[in-house]
């Protein structure tokens, strides 16, 4: 019989087939594997370029963070009276302090809206007036009134930006200032953001296109024009990424990002094999794996013929055998399915997509923070170096009067112990506040003794007295004179348990109720301060020794505070060994606070009330001292003092006035304050060292500062000793003694 017409004449084995189903089985996969491949390496790219526009931003926004800064200081230099008073010369004085502050600064210009300078801290004070070097942005800062930025310029000093504001008076611009800053200062903030490892290259231009500062070869490119390309591409937009050729001749993708403040750029070079070298490894590895798959499926696709040709063989076997009656046996096949791992490569690139976005997003977090604590605690040092020099001035005169009137003994005794005991107690939190931490964490260092715990309350309701009085507050005090001895700090309990005074009255209605007892019992001392005032909300309880923590606040803020005294009262009690807590009815029900520390042996005898007036020491041989100090109470005193002990003394206000004394005085040891107007202590011990030559004094700082830092400068500008203002009169008495003993012994010939 012969075949139906429609059938081929020749039969295609069933090997070529099965290779050809394999064939046409791999091509949608392949085409699908392409696209996958394309689109990933079009979301990788996008990524890094993401990356990059924020690498630019961040700089783009240090640099705006650093003029903004700049600014704020010239700001504050531009509203001094000495401008409007007209004294120049004064006024570079002050110049050159906030110079010498500013490490990223040249020079601090002064001129008039035309260009001719006044001052330059480059030049000595009356030095022939000289024009400005960039008109342009002088010109702007006149007509727009506000502060403006210059491009880098070569100077005889180097390379130099000018960053300036307006100084007006009267609606007028009547001067412009103006802060040089070194290229120095932008190449360390291109620096701070670059880990050794990374080959990218960050470069900040002006707004003319000039290299300000680059990360890699800053000698060979600092002040030359960028590409042709860059300068094209930045004028058109204010952030972008696109390929080009650096001024090396590297071929990179470079990321850009416009600072808003000044104009100027922040680029990221990135070579380009890193970013084309992952994806071409990546294609060229798929591309490896797809032809490695078409080999292993066509081979499989061989063998699986050969099998099924067997499997056909034995079903036709089969087939014949059950013909013949007989039973037949079919072989048993398998099949394996594809669409598995696709959907396992779709999972782990949305996986591997994720985890990317993630570790992106927590590296911002990381280094913002990291900008934001380095930020703060460099403000938090300045200020509290700052409010530690303005506080120790006005106590060096205090604790200097206290020495006259133990010298004359016309001081009542009682007086006397309770102003030496407050001096004494503000001084020692002037030296706490330099170092905050140290309460917050408990670190005090105390200086214990054996007091009765009546001592303590008496001197505690000293300090909080007149804000109770103020309050009209009715004071009920019940502890007893004896029998209660603790061991302690006095200053700091009494610190303690005036905290807690304080606090009761600030939130105690004027003509309230405050009651104070103590009382033993076993092995623990209680105190407790109690009131009938606005009481605690059951909310707050938990955390009221909590730093920054406060009640309600009244609209006129009265009370005042920063929520620090109750944190401070635990943080003390816990130093002593003790307990504090804190309990409350309720809002408007008054609040109890309860201190309980453990009882000192009770055969031990309390301390005296306080130190008793004396007479101050004589010197053993008499020196001439120089004492210089623009507070001219506390150089007065001061020269009283070291007077009254037998040394010749004369006194200067400012380092004019010291130089002016030599004349006709020769001093054998220099006092001077550090923070002299115009000349500062430094600066006068030079002075004084170069007109005296061979035989100049020793030099003695007293000053309101008093951290590493400034003893460390001190003892470079050649200051034997670094006393911290307010400065007891014996001790600076035994520093001159140990001077007089040094130069009356003998000379090694």
């Amino acid at each position: 019989m012969s075949a139906p017409a429609h059938w081929p004449r020749r039969p295609i084995a069933l090997r070529r087939l099965l290779v050809a189903l394999a064939l046409g089985s791999l091509l949608p996969i392949g085409g699908f594997a392409a696209i996958v491949v394309w689109r990933l390496t079009g979301e990788e790219r996008a990524s890094i370029e993401r990356r990059l526009i924020h690498a630019a931003r961040l700089l783009a926004g240090d640099v705006d963070r650093e003029m903004i800064a700049t600014f704020r200081t010239l700001r504050a230099l531009a509203e001094s009276d000495r401008l409007d008073a007209g004294a120049l010369g004064a006024f570079d004085g002050d110049a050159r302090r906030v110079l010498a502050t500013q490490p990223s600064w040249r020079a601090v210009l002064l001129s008039t809206p035309d260009g001719v300078h006044l001052l330059n801290t480059l030049h000595p004070p009356g030095a022939e007036p000289e024009h400005t070097f960039d008109r342009a942005s002088l010109a702007r800062v006149v007509e727009t009134r506000a502060p403006a930025v210059g491009d880098l310029a070569r100077r005889p000093e180097g390379w130099s930006v000018a960053l300036r504001v307006p100084v007006i008076r009267d609606g007028q611009v009547k001067y412009v200032l103006t802060a040089l800053m070194s290229p120095a200062a932008f190449a360390d903030l291109a620096g701070r953001a670059q880990r050794p490892e990374e080959e990218w290259t960050r470069v900040i231009t002006d707004s003319a296109g000039v290299v300000v500062a680059r990360t890699r070869d800053p000698e060979r490119f600092v002040g030359v024009s960028a590409t042709a390309t860059y300068q094209e591409r930045t004028r058109g937009a204010a952030e972008g990424v696109y390929r080009d050729t650096t001024l090396d001749g590297a071929e990179v993708y470079l990321a850009f990002a416009r600072a808003a403040v000044s104009g100027w750029t922040a680029g990221i070079a990135v070579p380009s094999h890193l970013i084309e070298g992952p994806t071409r490894h990546s294609s060229l590895a798929i591309m490896a794996a797809g032809l490695a798959l078409l080999v292993l499926s066509v081979g499989g696709a061989i063998v699986m013929s050969r099998r099924l040709s067997a499997g056909i063989a034995l079903a036709a076997t089969a087939a014949e055998t059950l013909a013949r009656g007989g039973r037949p046996r079919p072989a048993p096949s398998r099949v394996a399915e594809l669409e598995r791992l696709g959907e396992a490569l779709e999972r782990s690139a949305a996986l591997l997509r994720s985890r990317e976005a993630e570790r992106d997003e927590h590296l911002a977090r990381a280094e913002a923070a990291r900008a934001q604590a380095e930020t703060a605690s460099r403000t938090k040092d300045e200020f509290l170096a700052m409010l530690g020099h303005e506080l120790r001035n006005p106590l060096s005169p205090i604790v200097t009067a206290l020495q006259l009137i133990k010298l004359r003994g016309d001081g009542q005794p009682r007086e006397y112990s309770i102003i030496e005991r407050q001096v004494s107690h503000m001084s020692r939190l002037v030296e706490d506040l330099l170092d905050v931490s140290r309460i917050t964490r408990g670190k005090i260092v105390l200086q214990p003794e054996l007091l009765e715990l009546s001592s303590v309350v008496a001197k505690a309701l000293e300090m909080a007295g007149p804000l109770l009085e103020a309050r009209a507050h009715r004071l009920a005090v019940d502890v007893p004179a004896e029998g209660l001895p603790v061991r302690g700090d006095p200053v700091r309990l009494a610190q303690i348990v005036a905290n807690l005074l304080t606090n009761a009255a600030k939130y105690t209605p004027p003509g309230g109720h405050v009651e104070v007892w103590a009382g033993r019992h076993g092995a623990e001392i209680s105190l407790t301060v109690s009131d009938d005032g606005q009481g605690l909300s059951p909310e707050l309880l938990p955390r009221l020794f909590d730093l920054f923590v406060q009640g309600p606040r009244a609209p006129d803020r009265h009370e005042g505070g920063l929520g620090l005294g109750l944190a401070v009262v635990k943080s003390l009690v816990t130093a002593h060994g003790g307990t504090v807590e804190a309990q409350s009815a309720g809002l408007g029900r008054g609040s109890t606070f309860t201190v309980r520390l453990p009882a000192a042996a009770a055969e031990a005898a309390p301390p005296a009330l306080g130190p008793r007036p004396g007479a101050l020491r004589r010197a053993a041989r008499p020196l001439r001292v120089l004492v210089v100090d623009d507070n001219a109470d506390a150089a007065e005193l001061l020269a009283a003092v070291l007077s009254a002990a037998g040394h010749a003394v004369r006194a200067a206000h400012d380092g004019v006035g010291a130089l002016a004394a030599l004349d006709q005085f020769t001093p054998e040891v220099a006092v001077l304050d550090i923070g002299l107007p115009v000349m500062d202590g430094h600066e006068l011990a030079a002075r004084i060292r170069d007109r005296m030559g061979a035989a100049p004094p020793a030099f003695i700082a007293l000053t309101g500062y008093g951290q590493a830092t400034d003893l460390a400068r001190s003892r470079a500008a050649g200051f034997e000793h670094h006393l911290v203002k307010p400065v007891d009169a014996d001790a600076l008495l035994a520093v001159l003694e140990a001077l007089a003993a040094d130069r009356s012994a003998p000379r090694a010939s």
